[in-house]
């Protein structure tokens, strides 16, 4: 450090949205560390454009340095011409070369990035550089698995590439100041951040004017905080609002903290604050429903905290405010999470003054259980002898600790994509296509179509050029050549994808896409099976019955009125007796809102059943039909099962249950196989790749997907319900010659797998304890409940995506080779 120095230097970009011209005002503090006054010294500016062009040199003459820290001054601005501003899509810098001289040598030089950009509020909405803009965010923790708080800058790389990948727009540093090198990339990468003081006083004053409230002693302290943080970040362009703190309650700290900034921000970036939306620019709550949405909307809702905690005028002033509002932590990725995502942004997008939120948070707090050894699994709160702990509960990110994608990573990712698509018409195929981009013509992208009939792919390619100007949509029409079979069911696919790569991807990387069912047919599609020379056999006896054809044999046990044991060729596919089942392991969020106790009745209802009866139908040449029907114990519900045998082998399988309406809602409703162990490789036509569910499932297109049971199963670190996939249309388990399928008909299923079972799931702490079973647990279901996600402490799965009590029914076929 030079005995005479800049001690702090800051060049503020200003804009005039108007004219596109733009100024530079370099603020300095100077410092002189010796005793005496020292004077002759020259400040150098040049500005460099986004380029590295030389647009203006200009020299200034310094009063003397006086010994100690002086103040802050500010130098005459630099004008520019026309500018071009920096936007998240564009993440465009200039850049300032300051340099100390005295007497034509350099003392100390600084190369500053400067971006011209304007983020403010324009009523009840926020505008970035004059255009209407909705935050696509997620609060994020600086988190390694290894080193935990420290991370690496290859890690932040990789946390920007993926963030910029799933179309987020917007950081919250949650809940402090973060490493210098964040800031830097994220400038390069085009990230917004909200940056936000180390201040939090939680348990003691969450909602509450208790610290560090109107206390001088406290106060003091979060105003310094403050001040250095605007300090030392206000040059990066990426910092475009700012934090007040988190959950730290309300009080004159907040008000003297927001004129603090102001002080030193001459930018007046947007300020925000939970707990005291009155000294805030933006109203913001943590963790409101979509319903308390639409009353704020009306503005008749209720302002509270996340349980339900009352607030005050004190706090947040007179209601409604007419702000813009921003939904400051949402969607609460603990364990299986991210249901009904899209319903928030159904609204977001609908209304102005919902300016969009940050999902808590981005990456799991996780530490690997042997840093040598990653694959060994993860540890939380209380594995360390720490008491107290919050045990899993910081294990609610996106991705996963090491860098991986959770399933809802890939909803967040369709449901944040900058790009819509409606189909209009399906003859010919036209398409509405709207823009949400602020800066960007949808020329830049290729546009990709695929045809699927039944699944499989007939046609695709690349369309042509699509223009689309920012901000606006346009109805485009396919080209005639794009044909299906309408005797088929069919599905168009449209996707958005790089031409050019970026830093972030390569290029064919899909940024946004939609997929479009062309008509109503429904394929029940089965395994060819060879046709039977002889026709199959019946046997009774009191315990069984058993069906053998010329290369199959089914048995169904009489007692427990349930399929038992399938065999093809001598190989015994379906182990064990078949079982109705109700019941998931529970996620987070269940244990949450109680589903354990709420639903407790349906716990161990698939077991607990009296067959009424369980007898042939029919039987000739070419099939057998038996028939179940079934009482359960606690619920009184009552359900059929019709079983059709055919001559080849397949088995066809129509279930209908009626469940009494005062009964509490349902987990799932399906049937429960245990399978052969070695059918580890699953195809399936449905939803896909990724794990999915009803109120999760607009980031999954249908398709016909291959993996095998390893990936199929989600490996959450605190074992719960995992890897159902919806929309199946037909699912298949093989090991070489070896094919067990089932196939929908009619309506799609949804189904589970699992090499262990939902008992040691529900009972296990952690993934790498879980304790295989000796079958494969594959669950056929009728339907299961949403996964939910407005929090992990209480709010339920949202009433459109439980199962309440009434009648179903669904029909499937089992097959096998």
């Amino acid at each position: 450090m030079p005995k005479i120095s800049l001690w702090d230097i800051y060049a503020q970009p200003e804009l005039d949205l108007s004219s596109h011209k733009g100024k530079i005002n370099l603020h300095y503090t100077p410092a002189n560390f010796t005793e005496k006054r020292d004077s002759d010294y020259k400040i150098n500016i040049s500005v460099f454009s986004p380029l590295g062009k030389k647009l203006v040199n200009k020299n200034f003459k310094i009063k003397d340095f006086a010994p100690g820290f002086g103040k802050e001054s500010k130098l005459p601005a630099i004008e520019l011409d026309t500018v071009q501003l920096w936007y998240d899509e564009s993440p465009i810098q200039y850049k300032v070369l300051v340099e100390l001289s005295k007497k034509g040598k350099t003392i100390e030089a600084y190369k500053l990035p400067v971006a011209f950009r304007k983020i403010e509020v324009d009523g009840n909405k926020i505008l970035l550089n004059g255009k209407k803009f909705k935050i696509r965010g997620v609060n994020r923790h600086e988190f390694s698995p290894d080193q935990g708080w420290v991370i690496s800058k290859e890690e932040m790389i990789k946390d920007l590439e993926l963030m910029k990948r799933g179309n987020i727009n917007f950081i919250r540093n949650a809940h402090y100041p973060n490493d210098p090198r964040w800031y830097e990339l994220c400038d390069q990468y085009g990230i917004m951040i909200m940056d936000e003081p180390n201040i939090e006083s939680h348990g003691l004053s969450y909602l509450r004017k208790v610290l560090p409230a109107d206390l001088p002693e406290w106060s003091k302290a979060c105003i310094d905080r403050m001040q250095r943080m605007v300090i030392r970040d206000r040059q990066y362009p990426c910092v475009t609002m700012w934090s007040l703190g988190n959950e730290a309650g309300y009080g004159n700290a907040f008000v003297e903290m927001r004129k603090i900034t102001h002080r030193y921000d001459p930018e007046l970036r947007l300020i925000q604050y939970a707990d005291m939306n009155r000294v805030a620019d933006i109203d913001s709550q943590t963790y409101p429903t979509a319903d308390w949405l639409r009353q704020h909307l009306k503005g008749k809702a209720v302002r509270k905290g996340e349980r339900g905690e009352s607030t005050s005028i004190e706090q947040h002033g007179k209601y409604p405010s007419g702000k813009p509002f921003l939904l400051s932590e949402y969607a609460h990725a603990q364990g299986n999470s991210l249901g009904d995502l899209i319903d928030y942004w159904e609204l977001i997008y609908k209304h102005d003054m919902l300016i969009g939120g940050f999902i808590w948070d981005w990456v799991d707090q996780a530490l690997w259980k042997d840093p040598s050894n990653p694959s060994a699994g993860y540890l939380y709160g209380g594995d360390f002898g720490d008491f107290p702990n919050d045990k899993n509960g910081c294990i609610d990110g996106l991705i996963s600790a090491d860098r991986i994608p959770h399933p809802h990573y890939y909803e967040m990712q369709k449901v944040y994509q900058p790009v819509a698509f409606r189909l209009i018409d399906n003859q010919p195929l036209t398409i509405d296509v709207t823009n949400r981009l602020l800066t960007t013509d949808l020329n830049k992208y290729d546009f990709k179509y695929q045809i699927q009939e039944n699944g499989k792919i007939t046609s695709e390619g690349i369309l042509p050029e699509i223009s689309v100007s920012p901000c606006s949509s346009r109805k485009i029409t396919l080209p005639d050549h794009i044909r299906y079979d309408l005797k088929k069911e069919n599905f168009l696919k449209i996707s958005m994808q790089l031409r050019e790569p970026e830093i972030w991807a390569k290029e064919g990387f899909t940024v946004a896409w939609e997929q479009f069912k062309l008509n109503d047919i429904k394929p029940s599609i089965t395994l060819a099976m060879p046709k039977a020379s002889n026709p199959a056999i019946l046997y009774e006896s009191d315990t069984l019955y058993t069906i053998k054809g010329d290369f199959f044999e089914v048995k169904f046990n009489r007692k427990n009125g349930m399929l038992s044991s399938y065999s093809i060729n001598n190989k015994e596919l379906i182990k064990v007796p078949v079982r109705f089942n109700f019941r998931r392991a529970l996620t987070d969020n269940d244990r949450g809102w109680k589903v354990g106790e709420k639903m407790k009745i349906w716990q161990d209802a698939g077991l607990c059943y009296t067959v009424q009866q369980f007898q042939i139908i029919s039987s000739d040449k070419d099939k057998t039909v038996i028939k179940g029907e079934y009482t359960f114990t606690d619920s009184k519900a009552t359900a059929t099962i019709e079983h059709s045998i055919f001559a080849n082998g397949t088995i066809k399988i129509d279930y209908n249950i009626s469940i009494p309406q005062d009964l509490p809602n349902i987990p799932r409703i399906g049937l429960q196989f245990e399978i052969e162990k070695e059918l580890q490789n699953i195809d399936w036509y449905g939803r896909g790749p990724h794990e999915n569910y009803i109120d999760r499932e607009s980031g999954a297109a249908i398709g016909i997907y291959r993996t095998t049971l390893n990936q199929w199963t989600t490996p959450y670190v605190r074992p719960q319900e995992n890897s159902n996939r919806g929309g199946i249309r037909w699912l298949r388990f093989s090991q070489g010659t070896h094919q067990l399928q089932f196939s929908a008909v009619g309506e799609p299923f949804c189904a589970s797998a699992w090499p262990y079972t939902i008992s040691t799931l529900e009972q296990t702490t952690h993934d790498f304890e879980l304790k295989m079973h000796n079958n494969i647990i594959v669950d056929i279901d009728c339907n299961q409940m949403g996964v939910g996600g407005d929090c992990s402490w209480g709010l339920p799965v949202l009433q459109k995506y439980q199962i309440k009590p009434g009648k179903y029914q669904y029909k499937f076929i089992i097959s096998a080779k």
